[in-house]
């Protein structure tokens, strides 16, 4: 295979894997019309982060190629695997051939335990947060009865009735 720009590189792994730039965005966790600005009329140069998303989601891929344009696209005798999207706008998973490895639905075990470690700590922080707002909301009140309390004794020490 001749060595291409990465943009068609990108083309080319759409094709494989029978994706509209749409869905291989949703597939590596990117906006919609990112992919579409690498293959589009646009040809923006995507970036490290976009590059290491597709690498790391299409492990079947081979990162010379990918970078270069050298060798062969995918690693070892693997072939594109088929991927299929469920339902349109994320309502439903992506669902990929991933025979032998510890992935469902494109996401592996390693992939779910960060993210729910990410998720218990950012349940702290809220936590601790409405801890605080909790506090502040108590010494409103204690500011609001003292300032009733300063009101009435103005009002009792001028003979004012109200």
């Amino acid at each position: 295979m001749q060595q291409h720009p990465i943009n068609q590189r990108i083309s080319f792994l759409l094709q494989s894997f029978k994706l509209s730039a749409r869905a291989f965005s949703e597939a590596i966790g990117e906006k919609p019309t990112i992919t579409q600005n690498y293959v589009g009329t646009r040809n923006s140069m995507p970036g490290a982060d976009y590059i290491e998303k597709v690498l790391k989601h299409f492990e079947s891929i081979n990162p010379a190629w990918f970078l270069t344009g050298a060798g062969e696209p995918f690693i070892g005798d693997a072939q594109a695997s088929p991927v299929t999207i469920s339902s349109k706008k994320n309502k439903g998973g992506v669902q990929a051939n991933n025979i032998g490895q510890n992935t469902i639905n494109n996401i592996s075990l390693e992939d779910c335990k960060r993210s729910l470690e990410s998720s218990q700590q950012e349940i702290e922080q809220l936590k601790a947060q409405l801890a605080s707002k909790d506090a502040l909301l108590g010494a409103k009140d204690d500011l609001i009865a003292a300032k009733e309390e300063m009101l009435s004794l103005l009002r009792a020490g001028h003979n004012r009735p109200n």
